[in-house]
């Protein structure tokens, strides 16, 4: 009896965890434009990616959802930006100011033309 209990709980929690969505989700969000700059704070260089206006909303229904947790922007194989999101963001601005050298902030920005495509991810997965 006790053995039978046992395999319907193993069984019910096998069910549960097939039924629960998966948390990992990634989306891609169309380039507006790019631009350089030195950040006057920590004096590091600074890519800046405004977002197309179809994509401004997508990203802000994507940080809202994410709040809390890790993600990583890319443009195809290139990680721009692992943060943590702490608040929704609004305004499809999206600064990334990591360890960019002068000359590699200029050539992600190059490629970053109106129409180029990066995604988002959910990196806490």
């Amino acid at each position: 009896m006790a053995a039978s209990i046992v395999r319907i709980l193993v069984l019910v929690s096998a069910l549960m965890a097939l039924g629960a969505p998966a948390r990992a989700e990634a989306i891609s969000l169309e380039v507006h434009s790019s631009s350089v700059e030195r950040d006057k704070v920590t004096n590091e260089m600074a890519v800046t990616i405004e977002l197309s206006a179809e994509a401004k909303t997508a990203f802000e229904n994507f940080t809202e959802r994410n709040v809390g947790r890790s993600i990583e922007i890319r443009l195809g194989t290139t990680l721009l930006l692992k943060a943590r999101l702490v608040e929704k963001i609004s305004g499809g601005i999206i600064r990334a100011s990591t360890k960019f050298s002068e000359d590699e902030a200029r050539k992600v920005a190059a490629q970053l033309k109106r129409g180029t495509l990066i995604t988002l991810q959910d990196a806490d997965t």
